[in-house]
């Protein structure tokens, strides 16, 4: 069975139809050869592709194409400003943002149906679905909170806590089972969250590591949300929340040589702060949940106009890719940057490891195993 990959067109008059449209090449991996092109009006933002489905972002809509001869275009839908180009795709739904800033729209593939999720008050960020399409997760340009929604009736089950300052999330991904979730940003730090279905108990899976210790996970802060009702479009209860609150101490350790290192934080996403979480009327930094696991990634600086250097960052539209994570396993995850430095690394999720967190007994950690530079040299 042929593998096909979406690529831009090159930036040159080859790129464009006498028409003025841009074009985006779908290569054959397999047979090493183009297997086609798809046609569009204003650049292509971002692209992604399924066995029946080819679904385009543009600046201010999305296209949904058929996959397979003839690659019909299906349909449109508007959207808000999308720069980033932001859209995500499983087997039974699409993701992308709504037409309102912050809001998302999750459309159902076989029937068209639409549900609108106003999932933050500002830009989004980050979107990623689960691999069965039953999650969504979603971050704003504020960089601080990701949210985690259940696709079938646009309940938030999760809100996860990245940091208190405002940062740029570079990257969010769910492991195959959906069970844990990735996150990168501009701290050039990769965090890992537990993220347990409603109604079950929730699934560790971890890479083998003597002297671990397995800890029960600490169970869903669920939102609310309305059941989606037979009209194809139906909004979900924003259920907004307050922010503030003080300086948290990280309680993450770095340690290892330059070719492995790891972090330990506190064990099961549970709140850092022990039982000072459980009083009332505490700041909501206090009882937000964090990442189980956090390690650093590599971010090289990058040289700039000026001739002056600042770290990488997505932020800056047309810049070097960086820290775009993807789960090879359910313990598994690569961060791959571009730019002045390329390369990836592999971490993986280990039991075990000194606690530095506000929790005793043993816990999980995040390993750097591998990294290499993919542009010729090796380390």
């Amino acid at each position: 069975m042929a593998t096909f990959v979406l690529l831009p067109a090159l930036p040159s008059p080859l790129s464009f139809t006498n028409t003025g449209e841009i074009q985006l090449l779908l290569w054959d991996d397999k047979a090493q050869k183009e297997a086609g092109v798809i046609n569009a009006s204003t650049s292509v933002r971002g692209a992604k592709m399924s066995s029946k489905r080819i679904v385009l972002a543009l600046k201010d809509r999305v296209q949904v194409h058929q996959t397979l001869k003839p690659r019909t275009l299906l349909t449109t839908y508007e959207t808000a400003d999308n720069p980033l180009g932001l859209c995500c795709l499983s087997s039974e739904r699409i993701a992308f943002p709504g037409r309102t800033v912050g809001h998302v729209q999750v459309v159902e593939v076989e029937t068209g149906s639409v549900s609108i999720i106003p999932a933050h008050t500002s830009a989004l960020r980050a979107m990623a679905l689960s691999q069965d399409g039953e999650l969504l997760a979603t971050a704003s340009e504020m960089g601080t909170i990701i949210r985690v929604y259940a696709t079938s009736n646009c309940a938030r089950l999760h809100e996860l806590r990245r940091g208190i300052d405002k940062a740029i999330i570079f990257s969010i991904g769910f492991n195959p089972s959906g069970n844990y979730l990735a996150c990168t940003s501009d701290k050039s730090t990769l965090h890992v969250f537990d993220v347990p279905r409603p109604g079950g108990g929730t699934v560790r899976p971890t890479a083998s590591n003597a002297g671990g210790t397995a800890h029960a996970a600490g169970e869903p802060s669920m939102g609310t949300g309305n059941n989606r009702p037979s009209s194809p479009y139906s909004v979900a209860s924003s259920g907004g929340y307050g922010g503030g609150g003080s300086v948290i101490v990280n309680g993450t350790s770095f340690g290892g040589s330059s070719d492995m290192m790891a972090a330990v934080v506190t064990d099961g996403g549970q709140s850092r702060w022990g039982i000072l979480s459980k009083l009332p009327m505490m700041p909501r930094v206090f009882t937000d949940k964090y990442s189980f696991a956090s390690a650093r990634f590599e971010m090289a600086d990058e040289p700039v106009s000026s001739g002056s250097r600042e770290p990488g960052s997505q932020g800056i539209i047309g810049g070097p890719l960086k820290g775009n994570l993807g789960w090879i396993s359910d313990t598994e995850v690569v961060v791959i940057g571009a730019g002045r430095d390329p390369k990836w690394e592999k971490f993986a999720v280990q039991e075990g490891g000194q606690q530095t967190g506000y929790q005793g007994g043993g816990g999980r950690k995040l390993v750097r195993v591998a990294w290499k530079r993919y542009s010729g040299e090796t380390p």
